[in-house]
């Protein structure tokens, strides 16, 4: 079966090429025997919708969500996370209940389909939405509509797999009562595996959320820490464009007294581990103070990856330091002690625009679309052309540029308004071979941030390449009014 298994999967995989950093713009990708299983379980939920199998007569009870009425929504008046279970939400046929037994959706359950035209609906007040989904190799096209218009098809195809992820937002709606479908599109990116789109929950009013992964130059470790089991679906795991390092994942310690510290600027942090079978007790620190409560257990009867294990909300906007510590203790269940870093989840204040926003122009030699990182909402736009630029149009008191540092992003120019230029170095140098150094690869970061901007006016941020065959990334900018 498992032979079976590897077979189906490699061949439906095929040669899968994107728009890298390396000049033969080569991705390198490695499938695990979990992997695959994952993978093949997602499909066979899926399947089993398609071909009438998997569920009596659509009922809950039977996995399948196939209310059809959209109109019984009750609409989503305050704001806040609403999950895919909440009365605002309705299913026509064709969904399943996501695999409870790997990822920790939020709430706990996922509802997916790959059957074409299944919709979803989201009935809420306010004037912005998230649609919080999953992208992966088996992530497939959804047709996204508001009250009734199209707006976008979001493809969630993407190499590294992610949970609790923004799978599209919409701002700039009018104040009142709004309708949000997604259907599964009749088509998929030919790179991927399945059409499969998951529904995991909204977020009203849609927040500006980083994603930053354990690599990153603002997070430190002190103590034993090692590189955790490369076979998991950490986020940010399991990618890497040659001449970039094969790093990403996780990092592991039970070590009492091993620390990980997050400095960073926002009104809220997540901290996104695991809960498992062998995890244990850790402390964490905001600010220096012991947070909520003393110790978080981290122990579960089932893997939960990608997990929520903390967070923080209602900070000053201000800087900030998380620190989360190895206890060496376990509860009674568990089998070990062991305490995972993956990635946390900065909030800021704000509205973020995407790369592909019409407030976003670019000039010169431009590459569009990749996706073989955790970058924001899926996708960035990049350049190694010195000369190319792109200009950002908004009107604000504060922007961000959102980017990449890592060995193949290099200078660039920044001019905002009439502002003399400012000179930036992306480029962040790799861990030493066989260390566990900190600095090797930051996503969704800010690369370059100015506050006291005149209210009520338009202003513009230019960005242009100015190294010699290095790469500039736009990820998103964020802004503040």
């Amino acid at each position: 079966m498992w032979k079976i298994l590897k077979g189906a999967c490699l061949t439906a995989l095929g040669c899968i090429f994107s728009l890298g950093y390396s000049p033969q713009g080569i991705r390198t990708v490695e499938f695990t025997r979990r992997e695959m299983t994952r993978v093949a379980a997602l499909l066979l939920a899926g399947m089993l919708v398609s071909c009438g199998g998997g569920g009596g007569d659509g009922s809950s009870s039977s996995g399948n969500n196939s209310n059809s009425n959209s109109n019984s929504s009750t609409p989503a008046s305050a704001p806040g996370r609403f999950e895919e279970t909440n009365v605002a939400v309705s299913f026509g046929p064709g969904w399943t209940q996501s695999p409870p037994d790997w990822f920790a959706w939020s709430g706990g359950t996922a509802v997916q389909s790959t059957v074409p035209e299944a919709q979803v609906t989201f009935t809420f007040t306010g004037t912005s939405v998230a649609w919080i989904g999953y992208r992966s190799v088996s992530g497939g096209i959804a047709r996204v509509s508001v009250d009734g218009v199209f707006v976008s098809e979001v493809d969630l195809f993407a190499q590294p797999e992610e949970i609790h992820t923004p799978a599209f937002t919409v701002n700039g709606l009018s104040p009142g009562s709004h309708t949000l479908t997604i259907e599964v599109a009749n088509h998929k990116n030919p790179d991927a595996l399945s059409n499969l789109v998951l529904v995991d929950a909204f977020d009203v009013p849609a927040p500006v959320v980083s994603h930053l992964q354990e690599t990153d130059p603002d997070v430190s470790f002190t103590g034993v820490w090692a590189q955790a089991d490369s076979n998991i679906a950490w986020s940010g795991g399991g990618v890497f464009t040659a001449p970039d390092p094969p790093v990403g994942g996780a990092r592991v310690s039970e070590t009492n007294g091993a620390k990980a510290t997050l400095t960073f600027r926002g009104t809220a942090i997540s901290w996104s581990g695991a809960r498992r079978p062998n995890t244990g007790i850790a402390r964490v620190y905001l600010d220096g103070v012991v947070a909520n409560t003393t110790e978080v257990d981290t122990y579960s009867p089932t893997h939960r990856i990608q997990d929520i294990v903390f967070t923080a909300t209602g900070l000053a906007d201000a800087s900030h330091t998380l620190t989360i510590e190895a206890t060496g203790r376990k509860n009674d269940l568990s089998t070990g002690a062991q305490i995972v870093v993956d990635a946390f989840d900065v909030t800021t204040p704000g509205r973020r625009f995407q790369e592909e926003d019409v407030a976003v122009a670019y000039t010169g030699a431009w590459v569009y679309g990749n996706r073989n990182r955790t970058w924001s909402e899926g996708t960035i736009s990049e350049s190694h052309t010195p000369g190319a630029s792109v200009t950002f149009t908004f009107t604000g008191t504060s922007v961000s540029w959102i980017g990449c540092r890592k060995l193949s992003t290099g200078t660039a120019r920044v001019i905002l308004d009439d502002r003399p230029p400012v000179e930036i170095d992306t480029y962040l140098a790799p861990a030493p071979p066989g260390t566990l150094a900190v600095g090797t690869e930051a996503y969704q970061t800010t690369i370059f941030r100015a506050d006291g901007l005149a209210a009520n006016r338009t202003h513009t941020l230019k960005i242009v390449n100015t190294g010699s065959g290095s790469y500039t990334v736009i990820d998103a900018f964020d802004v503040r009014p």
